[in-house]
C-alpha cells in the first residue's frame, strides 16, 4: 500500500496503479475532470501509462461554470 494526497486528504491505494485505475479505486464517477500529480496536469491520453508512487499529491480539478 502506498499513500497519497488527494485534494488534501491522505489516501491509501494499492501500489502500482496509473491515473485510471486511481480514480477508478477513488470511485471519480464524473467525467471531464482534469488530474495533477504534483502540480504537473496529466493529459488524458497518459493517464494508462502514468503511475502513482507513494507521496503523490494528486489534484482532482472538476471543471466551474461560470461567466
Amino acid at each position: 500500500m502506498i499513500k497519497i494526497s488527494v485534494n488534501g486528504e491522505i489516501k491509501e491505494l494499492q501500489e502500482g496503479l496509473n491515473v485510471s485505475q486511481m480514480i477508478e479505486a477513488l470511485n471519480y464517477k464524473t467525467k471531464g475532470f482534469a488530474v495533477a500529480i504534483n502540480t504537473t496536469f496529466v493529459p488524458i491520453a497518459k493517464y494508462e501509462e502514468t503511475i502513482i508512487k507513494d507521496g503523490d499529491t494528486i489534484d482532482i480539478l472538476a471543471p466551474v461554470q461560470g461567466g
